[in-house]
């Protein structure tokens, strides 16, 4: 690796210990002497939800792709997981998921992912980028702007009036990114936005966990059809459920109790709201809202400024109930390392580097996400209102004989789940064999046997 010091890569400072932050970090620790992560919390040392962020105590996953990347990252992640109380669960055989109409059916999937809360894997994940060489994370630490010298970011200022210089400044503070409005007030460019409007409120609740005979799922997943509310149950360490409802464009679950049951019981299965119903609640019900999926375009800005780069949500901050967030990260600091690796200094160049190869990932989330989204009439993009736009009605037409055909065939199944984990490429829902398969199963699908909500034929 090239010295440090001739390359210009002595210190490198986050801004946020989330999960982007701390995948910022490992990225960065390869290639800087010292990356110092900046976060405003108190930091726990156990694995507790934070009060800067409140989207923590809502249902979390890592998808396939992500959770693979994160265990080459650091081998026996997963098994310390496991030993602390995750879940695993393959999310063919071990996932009741109820969509387009009926359930989908059960097949061995490719992977396996270790289920639990966010805060248990985010803990997992911080003790391991903070014993990298050469990376701190300071606490109760709430930078307030940046410090500009010429047309480089040289410092992140700090609440108590100090300055913390660094070669390179990488915001991670998510959605809410104060440094956008910071970036202009020094001379930059504000990136444009790209917005899919969705309103999704989500409301969640925490409940004891226990077993029991007539369920054979550890992970539970029913939606109506079309897609406008949802429900999830799923594992956490402890043991526990964490059930989170979701609605889109102002159908929001309410975050009373009887409000919340009510809720779950709409839904075409009974087997969230018999979770909530059957279990002990252990918290009260929180709720929030996201108005919508954000892409700032940052890979199109002509005025970069040398030495600052933006990362993970700060960039894109996709609808929640994909869980693509935190695998975003993951894959973010995958190309953050690669941009490293081939381009020496920590100048605008670097940071266009950056932006442009991180954009690939994020484009296709970004179709897999707001292609669902605009399949609702009331969901709003940059063309207007989808029904107005034949290839998404044409899209949604197919997706629809796609979950489908999943209620029967197990080739569809996987395949979808594959998908949706990243692990193979979207291109595969229209490969020949594919779309002989979804057309001859749904097909099947339709004629079958009516089935109860349990998945089992009348």
């Amino acid at each position: 690796m090239m010295n440090a010091a001739a390359s210009g890569r002595q210190r490198a400072v986050v801004i946020g210990a989330s999960m982007g932050g701390l995948c910022a970090a490992r990225a960065l620790a390869k290639h800087f002497d010292e990356v110092v992560v900046l976060d405003r919390d108190e930091i726990p040392e156990t694995p507790d939800d934070r009060r800067g962020v409140p989207q923590a105590r809502h249902y979390h996953t890592m998808l396939g792709l992500g959770q693979r990347t994160l265990e080459g990252w650091f081998p026996g992640l997963g098994a310390a997981l496991l030993e602390d109380g995750a879940v695993l669960v393959n999310h063919g055989r071990d996932g009741y998921a109820f969509v387009g109409g009926a359930p989908r059916i059960r097949c061995e999937s490719s992977f396996d992912i270790p289920t639990c809360s966010r805060a248990l894997l985010e803990h997992h994940v911080r003790r391991r980028v903070a014993s990298l060489p050469g990376v701190s994370i300071r606490p109760r630490t709430t930078a307030v702007g940046l410090s500009k010298r010429g047309g480089r970011i040289v410092g992140v200022k700090v609440e108590d009036g100090s300055l913390v210089e660094a070669d390179l400044i990488v915001d991670a503070t998510g959605r809410a990114s104060r440094a956008v409005r910071w970036l202009p007030e020094l001379g930059f460019e504000t990136p444009d936005a790209e917005e899919v409007t969705v309103d999704v409120g989500y409301a969640s609740r925490v409940v004891r966990r226990v077993e029991d005979a007539r369920r054979d799922f550890r992970l539970a997943m029913v939606g109506t059809d079309p897609p406008q509310r949802l429900g999830v149950a799923s594992p956490m360490e402890g043991p526990r459920w964490i059930v989170t409802l979701v609605g889109y464009h102002g159908d929001h679950p309410p975050a009373d109790e009887q409000g919340f049951l009510d809720f779950a019981r709409s839904l075409p299965s009974p087997v969230i709201a018999d979770v909530i119903s059957e279990s002990e609640s252990l918290g009260d019900i929180v709720f929030h809202r996201v108005p919508s999926s954000q892409w700032r375009r940052v890979d199109r800005m002509k005025n970069t400024p040398d030495g600052f780069l933006l990362f993970g949500d700060s960039i894109c901050s996709l609808n929640p109930v994909y869980g693509q967030g935190m695998t975003s990260a993951v894959l973010q600091s995958e190309a953050l390392a690669a941009t490293l690796g081939r381009v020496p200094a920590t100048d605008a160049a670097f940071v266009q580097a950056f932006y442009r190869r991180a954009a690939k990932p994020i484009a296709m989330l970004w179709q897999m996400a707001t292609g669902g989204d605009l399949t609702l009439p009331q969901t709003k993009g940059l063309k207007g209102t989808s029904g107005s736009n034949f290839a998404t009605k044409l899209l949604g037409a197919y997706m629809r004989r796609v979950m489908g055909a999943g209620q029967v065939s197990e080739m569809v199944a996987r395949t979808t789940l594959e998908i949706t984990h990243l692990l193979r490429s979207p291109a595969g829902l229209v490969s020949p064999g594919m779309v002989w398969e979804v057309l001859a199963a749904s097909r099947r699908a339709g004629s079958a046997a009516p089935r109860d909500f349990t998945g089992q034929t009348a």
